[in-house]
């Protein structure tokens, strides 16, 4: 009996490794489609204690999802595509209206105030999924 239970602590334990030890996500929030347009947005911070790098994020609840950033030039605003965010070591990174962003396609909807499961997936192997608060409403850019 002993072996046993010492045995499923060792595989959890094991199974934990690399699942999004040292990262940290604050402030997730979803942003569920405005209007017939079926692209949601979703802003966080996050921080890794070594530095990494952003190459995947995902959700089962939408179709895809891809990071942007707002662009400024010559007076006009547009979105760019990322492939990819570096996370310095110890440095908070921040999604927020008027810079980088995640544009969220085909969301499914799953009501009001509830958690939207968001993974993010790191260079280095680590995924951290985590629970994005479903926000209605119109964003407004912060300064």
């Amino acid at each position: 009996m002993k072996r046993a239970i010492a045995a499923i602590v060792l595989a959890l334990g094991l199974g934990a490794c690399g699942q999004g030890a040292g990262v940290h996500i604050e402030n997730a929030e979803f942003r569920p489609p405005l209007g017939a347009s079926g692209i949601g947005v979703a802003y966080f911070a996050i921080r890794s204690d070594k530095a990494d790098r952003i190459v995947a994020i995902s959700s089962p609840e939408a179709d895809r999802i891809e990071i942007h950033a707002s662009v400024t030039q010559g007076g006009n605003v547009s979105m760019k595509h990322l492939a990819g965010v570096d996370l310095p070591a110890g440095e908070t990174v921040r999604f927020a209206p008027g810079g980088m962003h995640l544009m969220v396609f085909s969301p499914r909807h799953i009501g009001a105030n509830t958690a939207f499961p968001i993974t993010i997936e790191l260079q280095s192997g680590a995924k951290q999924s985590a629970p994005f608060r479903e926000i209605s409403g119109v964003v407004e850019p912060r300064g």
